[in-house]
């Protein structure tokens, strides 16, 4: 194997993991179900581990290439004695192209800045949406306490339970939907909210729409932003089966998807993209008779060695940048 052909490959496999990650999360999804939490992190984990060796492609092609020098002399000579103390392959001849050695290696310092950016301003955006949500909710809600919650009760007719950040009232359910619940059905969506409060799944939704959203054209982040909710949802559900038991659980999540005249369960403009929600009966069928995941170990499977394969470039490639900035490579100022 020769050194020019370890960026095709890893090129080859972030192409491959970007296109066909849909489709393994797809077909992983009977046994992520079965541990919501560890496919959260393993989702959130690939999303991390192949943009950095995406950044590692950029580094390990400025070690193959070289181009018109666009930085004043002082500070090419030095980029380039970092260059060349952290390759690998002192020994391949330099291809000479049209691309600037300089933009290899600050590509990805500047890729990351921009989503820094994006993500700041996003931020920004859906804290102050979130406060006023909150504070639209509070203005219309009272403040209560059922089997051992404590709770915001709002005047509804819409049968619907959500939950806000802890620091933003925590569980809110709908008065309507309490007169609709038996007790263990009720103690069942306090318990699903409140593992959403527990858990701070406000911050793993608010990490998706910040910094994951803006790539949703890119397949595979698109369905990790489509499926982790997905997965806190039923992260909360186990925590309601261990409170209430699947009926009651069950039972509740019926009640929830009863259409009504007039009436539906379905978000209103003050929740939309903010909170997360007990909702209707989709889930059900997964509580009652879960799927079997032998059809899933092969997806699950892939997507470990995909992600393997992403932690062992972003190792071999940041790591030798890493360790000659640690031994002085540093640019005048």
């Amino acid at each position: 194997m020769t050194a020019f052909l370890l960026p095709i490959l890893l090129a080859t496999t972030l192409v491959v993991t970007m296109l066909a990650g849909p489709k393994l999360v797809q077909a992983a999804a009977p046994a992520l179900m079965r541990a919501p939490r560890a496919a959260i992190a393993l989702l959130l984990g690939a999303v991390v581990l192949w943009l950095m060796a995406s950044a590692a492609l950029s580094l390990m092609l400025a070690w193959m290439f070289t181009g018109p020098a666009i930085l004043p002399e002082t500070v090419a000579g030095i980029c380039q004695r970092c260059i060349a103390a952290a390759t690998p392959f002192p020994s391949v001849g330099v291809v000479a192209t049209v691309i600037p050695s300089a933009i290899l290696i600050f590509l990805p310092a500047l890729t990351l800045a921009a989503l820094v950016a994006v993500a700041v301003v996003r931020g920004l955006r859906r804290g102050r949406t979130t406060t006023a949500t909150a504070r639209g909710i509070a203005a219309r809600s009272q403040r209560a306490r059922l089997h051992g919650h404590r709770v915001l009760v709002i005047r509804d007719q819409r049968p619907t339970a959500y939950s806000l950040p802890q620091h933003h009232g925590g569980i809110v359910i709908s008065d309507s939907l309490i007169a609709a619940l038996r007790t263990e059905e009720l103690v069942a969506v306090l318990a699903h909210e409140r593992e959403h409060v527990r858990g701070h799944h406000h911050l793993i939704h608010a990490a998706l729409d910040v910094v994951v959203a803006p790539l949703r054209w890119l397949p595979l982040m698109a369905a990790v932003i489509n499926a982790v909710p997905h997965y806190l949802e039923i992260a909360a559900d186990d925590a309601a089966r261990r409170s209430a038991g699947t009926p009651a659980l069950a039972s509740a999540l019926l009640k929830l998807g009863e259409p009504h005249v007039g009436i539906t369960a379905q978000p209103d403009r003050y929740t939309v993209g903010t909170l997360l929600h007990a909702a209707g009966p989709s889930r059900i069928g997964h509580l009652i008779t879960p799927p079997s995941i032998r059809t899933a170990i092969a997806p699950i499977a892939a997507l470990g060695v995909m992600a393997i394969g992403c932690a062992v470039a972003t190792t071999a490639v940041h790591g030798p940048y890493l360790y000659v900035i640690a031994a002085g490579c540093h640019f005048p100022l």
